[in-house]
């Protein structure tokens, strides 16, 4: 077993996607190390500079609040703007994907790449992580998706599915009974702890998480 097993097996809620989790986590390190030690790396600057911040990741690494690192990576920013882009010489040709790509965009596309392609091994290889995984796990449905590509066989894939959507079973009676709760006749009814989870629930595994 590699760290990467257990750093998974031992992260699984049944409310949080255990791809977005520990994506999230590893990219709070790399912003942390990006502003701490790699932020005067002439290299990475330059391909700051070519491939820009996009606006997430803007908006995340500004979270981190590091006011001299972010003076030094704008200023190569805006003197690239101002230098490069006139009315006369505006490029005509698309540039590439890779040309363009923010390079915590790609650093994110690497992890989520890693975490999918473990996720697929262990899941196929190990019944105690397909175990885990039933009892407390959850994923999210771009990542499920990520995973399914993945994996080696349709029954593997079909197991994965089945789990999946026992999940989701659950998640919509909760949900139908929220829906009852607010007829007329129950609103003197509380929502159950389960039933508030369950909404949220519903939104993770549609949309994720960025926590």
């Amino acid at each position: 077993m590699d760290i990467v097993y257990f750093e998974m097996i031992e992260n699984f809620k049944e409310d949080k996607c255990i791809v977005c989790h520990l994506k999230n986590k590893a990219m709070d390190k790399f912003f942390d190390d990006f502003l701490y030690e790699s932020v005067n790396d002439y290299s990475l600057r330059d391909k700051i500079r070519k491939g820009g911040i996009c606006p997430e990741h803007a908006r995340k690494l500004e979270s981190f609040g590091d006011v001299l690192a972010h003076a030094i990576i704008y200023s190569d920013l805006l003197r690239s703007f101002k230098n490069n882009h006139h009315i006369e010489i505006l490029p005509r040709k698309r540039k590439t994907q890779d040309q363009n790509m923010c390079i915590f965009c790609e650093k994110e596309q690497g992890f989520e790449d890693t975490y999918t392609r473990a996720f697929s091994h262990y899941f196929t290889a190990q019944s105690q992580f397909k175990s885990a995984f039933a009892e407390r796990g959850f994923i999210c449905q771009r990542h499920l998706k990520q995973v399914l590509e993945k994996m080696p066989s349709m029954s593997i894939q079909k197991d994965l599915l089945s789990i999946v959507k026992h999940k989701i079973d659950v998640i919509l009676h909760h949900l139908e009974k929220i829906k009852e709760k607010n007829d007329y006749r129950n609103i003197h009814e509380s929502y159950t702890p389960e039933e508030v989870r369950a909404w949220h629930m519903a939104v993770e595994f549609v949309a994720g998480s960025k926590d």
